[in-house]
C-alpha cells in the first residue's frame, strides 16, 4: 500500500487521493487497508517513517561524532559521506 501511495502521489495531489484508489493500485480490499490503517494520513506517516529509517540505515555504519573531528572537517562533505546520500536520493526519488 505504501508503494501504491507513492505511485499515486506522482500523478495527483495528496488531498485528492482516495482509499479506494490506493486499494485498487495495491490490489487489496478496503478491509485490508483498514486492518492496517485508520486513514490515509496513517499510511502516509508510516511511509515517511520507513523512508527516513531507510535513509538513516545508509549512514548507520558511518556515524560521525562532530566533537571528535577537527574544526576544518566539520564543514567539508567527504565523498564517502556524499555518495551514499546521493545514491539514496537517486533510488528513492519519489
Amino acid at each position: 500500500m505504501k508503494e501504491a501511495l507513492l505511485i499515486l502521489l506522482e500523478k495527483k495531489e495528496y488531498e485528492f487521493i482516495t482509499i479506494k484508489e490506493i486499494c485498487e493500485k495495491a490490489g487489496v480490499n478496503r478491509s485490508t487497508f483498514y486492518l492496517h490503517y485508520e486513514s490515509i494520513d496513517d499510511l502516509l506517516d508510516e511511509t515517511i517513517k520507513n523512508t527516513n529509517k531507510k535513509f538513516q540505515n545508509v549512514f548507520d555504519n558511518k556515524t560521525i561524532n562532530p566533537k571528535t573531528l577537527p574544526k576544518e572537517d566539520l564543514f567539508f562533505i567527504k565523498e564517502d559521506e556524499l555518495i551514499p546520500y546521493l545514491n539514496f536520493v537517486k533510488e528513492n526519488k519519489r
